[in-house]
């Protein structure tokens, strides 16, 4: 399924460079600032999850509803809303409920920007979804309201968009992080899309190495059997790499 820990890959879909417009009004700021601030958030907030005890019942999509606590009632109407409108696959409910929360972004408290995201997901508005996460992780403890399975999308899916939107330095910073997560889905998921990123740069040698760890892992993963795959070919590419070396020529054979 495309928008949990279980989606499709990413690294073989949209490999278009775009550059992501991170504040459609703050259109002067430092980019080197805004991906220092990024970081520093999204380490934050896996600091936070892989301390958490135990992985609760909502891990897994579709995710568990609401705390209500700091929800008013029209806020908590909407928050369900937009949830069901997603678990459902109702997109045209959806579309006209994400366009009327858009407009009340400095507003919204997080169990709603979380379904604003995730919808705005669903709907493929990318960059929409990016800037969404962005104000999601810089809420301080913005990850108290949200349930285990909230948070490991928010942290997947930021790494994702970043890598679709062509920022892959980036994506491969929040990759790395993920990848040393003692959660072992973060950390499978991010190490499987480090070996994506390594294969497209023609570093076959470290991308097969890193399909091997997914391929060996214990725990069994949607993206297991191509990884498995992938370890034959970055192995054959490496081997025509070397040859290639040794006769003075560059392999430039692709799977």
């Amino acid at each position: 399924m495309r928008n949990n820990l279980g989606k499709p890959l990413i690294i073989l879909a949209i490999l278009g460079s775009f550059l992501v417009g991170f504040h459609k009004a703050d259109a002067s700021d430092d980019s080197s600032e805004v991906s220092r601030n990024l970081i520093e958030a999204f380490g934050t907030w896996t600091d936070a999850f892989d301390m958490e005890n135990g992985i609760d019942p909502s891990w897994e999509f579709p995710f568990g509803a609401p705390r209500p606590a700091n929800l008013n009632s029209n806020d908590l109407k909407t928050v369900l809303s937009l949830r069901r409108f997603a678990v459902n696959g109702e997109l045209g409910s959806l579309e006209s409920l994400v366009d009327l929360v858009e407009r009340r972004q400095d507003e919204i408290p997080v169990q709603m920007r979380f379904w604003l995201a995730y919808g705005q997901n669903l709907l493929l508005k990318e960059q929409s979804c990016l800037i969404s996460l962005q104000l999601l992780l810089a809420v301080p403890d913005g990850w108290e309201p949200l349930e285990n399975g909230q948070q490991a999308w928010v942290l997947t899916r930021t790494a994702d968009s970043l890598f679709i939107l062509g920022q892959r330095e980036l994506a491969s910073e929040l990759y790395a992080r993920l990848a040393v997560s003692p959660r072992e889905q973060l950390n499978l998921w991010g190490t499987y899309q480090l070996a994506g990123l390594n294969f497209l740069n023609r570093n076959f040698e470290e991308a097969g190495r890193m399909y091997r760890v997914i391929c060996a892992a214990d725990k069994p993963v949607p993206w297991n059997e191509h990884a498995c795959a992938m370890v034959e070919i970055a192995g054959r590419l490496t081997l025509l790499g070397k040859e290639g070396s040794q006769h003075g020529d560059v392999a430039s054979t692709t799977p």
